[in-house]
């Protein structure tokens, strides 16, 4: 019998945390998660203000082949794309490193009315992500729509979190260490480490009730 590339990891994953543009900035959520918890690493990405993509790209590669344990990917804004580029320019070689990736309000690098440095990052990355993932949105996020983002997690084979009113999930939008975002992150590692194998890319019963009860909500994506 065929084994599943979606084994349990036999320890407690490492969380690389990659920052969106202009996160350099007091009170980031991901400083803060980086600075109170041992699992978690700040990808240092260079240029936060000006990013381009083949460097971010390699920058998080060479993170990954650098660690020798279960790895899962927490991207904001632009380090969504980041995660989403990676997997299908170089991650073909050792995603299987890769647990999971919880990817925040990617933005839609075509949106005629976005940031203009985003531009660097499209096409918008349409290959489905060969690990358990999860695009999680705001309902008032300034760099992509609600409807947007879940045609997103549709694309990246995806399941889908629905939040408040959370802005684009930066150090403006008063989140400050973003506790949900914490508790949802320690809700993905418990799934990865003792839920249910995920045996196919489209099988997104992988995430069903275990999200935290709070504003957020799953939708499960059929293929």
């Amino acid at each position: 019998m065929a084994t599943s590339r979606f084994e349990r990891p036999s320890a407690a994953p490492i969380v690389l945390l990659l920052p969106d543009v202009d996160a350099d900035r007091i009170g980031y959520w991901q400083d803060q998660w980086a600075a109170s918890r041992l699992d978690c690493m700040c990808i240092d990405m260079g240029a936060a203000r000006r990013p381009d993509r083949n460097s971010w790209v390699t920058r998080l590669d060479q993170a990954i082949r650098g660690l020798d344990a279960p790895i899962l990917l927490v991207g904001h804004g632009t380090g969504a794309l980041t995660i989403a580029w990676w997997s299908e320019l170089l991650g073909q070689e050792i995603e299987a490193n890769v647990v999971g990736a919880l990817l925040i309000a990617p933005p839609d690098p075509a949106a005629a009315e976005g940031d203009e440095r985003m531009h660097a990052f499209a096409p918008l990355p349409r290959t489905i992500l060969p690990f358990p993932s999860l695009v999680v949105a705001s309902e008032n996020d300034r760099a992509i729509s609600i409807d947007r983002a879940f045609s997103v997690a549709r694309e990246w084979g995806a399941g889908f979190a629905r939040f408040g009113a959370c802005g684009h999930f930066g150090t403006g939008d008063g989140l400050g260490a973003w506790p949900q975002g914490e508790q949802l992150l320690d809700s993905f590692i418990d799934l990865i480490e003792t839920g249910p194998i995920r045996a196919t890319r489209s099988d997104t019963t992988f995430f069903s009730g275990w999200l935290p009860q709070s504003d957020q909500s799953l939708r499960q994506l059929r293929r």
